[in-house]
């Protein structure tokens, strides 16, 4: 193993190679910033271009797209509440509070090295213990990703919000949300009003945009107070070089160390993706955090966490892409169709019989990272003096990318109708402290849901119990249950311990 690390360090590092990770990482960094631009975006774009590259140079510049725009969604997320992708969303939970505190750079800090953390723990984890976690990934049915869905909603039910119940309600909505449109099984319309347009259901990054970045837009407006956060003098002190405190670093290694792995595990997953390892880490770092009722208000943890998650979860969706030929996530299927369109097959064969290209995909990973974790700690100084600018004006720029981002998705207008309508519950949920993430969740976290409890109920005859015998069901299941009665019981130890002191 150790000679094929080596002949792939050989070709990763090649001038036209180390150009196209460059290159690939710098556009990552564009389009994960901007909403609606995603990875998956610009993956897309560079396909016909990878036609006149080696396979390995087109795809090495894909890995450092694929690497470098998951985190750059946080960008936008912590500056400006608009997550550039679905992934983005759990970060501006606190990434956002943190710049209306004037701790932007702080966030921002945190958020790069995090990311790289969990992208090199990710890498590390996809060289050499990949075909094992392959192993139990390969025995997930639709029973196991109803239950990963359950998990989900239980950790992160209640982020975000103030009461347990607000929160619930929160996940409640966004489930209505996600039946919208046509049923999967009997392709009846469900609360459609009659419309065709949003048969195919509520698009995910139109909602997003509308519920974080446009109800931002109206909260400002109501609060009278349209330039809070603003502070130019803490914008000209930003240092140069962007680099997290030392004590932040500290404090901060277990909470990385646990997401990154419980994003590279869900991140092998097909289907389940860097969205629900972000919120499953941040869902998490608040289940074990001395403060969790801190989360939500701007701390530097609750960028940590889901930053590190997601990336973690980068090198997870490469596992089932290169093992198996079966994409893990969006962006490893448009991988994927470049590899087919090259002549290669992936799988087992692929690194016996090609394993220069497979190992310089793990090189490429690692140098990818660390050409993130300096480009982006130089290019963040240039994004915080955008808080110079006035929210006056700059809301007319988000305002005119939260309509760009909802349309250029599927170019429809009803996707804009949709970030209108998001930005509008949206600004209602902030008011009533309502948890935004929460309803965000239950959105994307009900399609998998129910097409996992269907299909398992199809696959069981209809059998509901045979859910509860399959082992790693249960196991998921046991885990979810713990989630959701344990704030009650650590509440109820806590006053009956307060109440024995008392006596």
């Amino acid at each position: 193993m150790f000679d094929f690390f080596i002949v792939g360090l050989e070709t990763s590092t090649t001038f036209f190679n180390l150009m196209a990770i460059t290159l690939g990482v710098l556009i990552g960094l564009i389009f994960g910033t901007i909403p609606g631009l995603s990875g998956v975006t610009a993956v897309g774009l560079l396909v016909p271009f990878t036609y006149s590259m080696s396979p390995i140079t087109g795809l090495l510049m894909m890995v450092g797209v694929y690497c470098a725009a998951t985190y750059g969604g946080s960008i936008s997320a912590i500056l400006f509440n608009m997550p550039g992708d679905v992934m983005g969303a759990a970060t501006s939970i606190d990434g956002y509070p943190m710049t209306l505190k004037g701790e932007a750079q702080r966030g921002l800090a945190m958020a790069i090295f995090a990311s790289f953390c969990g992208g090199i723990i990710g890498t590390i984890l996809l060289s050499f213990v990949a075909p094992q976690f392959v192993k139990i990934a390969l025995t997930f049915g639709s029973p196991e990703y109803f239950a990963l869905a359950v998990l989900g909603l239980a950790i992160v039910g209640s982020i975000g919000a103030k009461s347990q119940i607000k929160a619930l309600l929160g996940v409640v909505f966004g489930l209505w949300l996600s039946t919208i449109g046509l049923d999967t099984v009997s392709g009846i319309a469900r609360f459609t009003l009659g419309n065709p347009m949003i048969l195919a259901g509520v698009s995910f990054i139109p909602a997003i945009i509308g519920f974080f970045a446009f109800s931002e837009i109206f909260s400002r407006l109501y609060d009278r107070n349209i330039n809070k956060g603003f502070d130019p003098e803490a914008v000209k002190k930003t240092k140069i070089f962007n680099f997290p405190d030392i004590s932040d670093i500290k404090n901060n290694t277990t909470n990385i160390l646990r997401s990154a792995l419980i994003g590279n595990f869900v991140g092998m997953l097909p289907g389940a993706g860097a969205t629900i390892a972000a919120f499953l880490g941040y869902g998490t770092a608040v289940r074990f955090s001395k403060r969790p009722q801190d989360y939500g208000t701007g701390i530097v943890e609750g960028v940590a966490a889901p930053e590190s998650a997601n990336n973690g979860a980068v090198g997870g969706a490469m596992v089932p892409l290169l093992t198996l030929g079966i994409p893990g996530s969006a962006t490893s299927a448009v991988m994927l169709s470049v590899m087919i369109l090259h002549g290669l097959r992936p799988g087992p064969l692929l690194f016996e019989r090609m394993p220069e290209l497979t190992y310089s995909i793990f090189v490429g990973m690692f140098i990818a990272n660390i050409i993130m974790l300096v480009m982006a700690m130089f290019f963040v100084r240039i994004l915080i003096r955008l808080l110079m600018v006035k929210f006056e004006v700059l809301s007319l720029f988000i305002f005119v990318f939260c309509v760009f981002g909802a349309f250029s998705i599927y170019n429809r207008f009803v996707d804009v109708w949709v970030m209108f309508v998001g930005g509008i519950l949206g600004f209602f949920a902030k008011k009533y402290d309502f948890s935004i993430a929460a309803i965000i969740l239950g959105l994307v976290l009900g399609k998998i849901a129910e097409n996992g409890l269907i299909n398992g109920i199809s696959v069981t005859r209809g059998n509901v119990g045979a859910f509860f015998i399959r082992p790693i069901t249960l196991i998921i299941l046991l885990i979810s249950l713990f989630f959701i009665i344990s704030p009650y019981v650590f509440d109820f130890l806590k006053k009956r311990k307060e109440s024995t002191v008392e006596g």
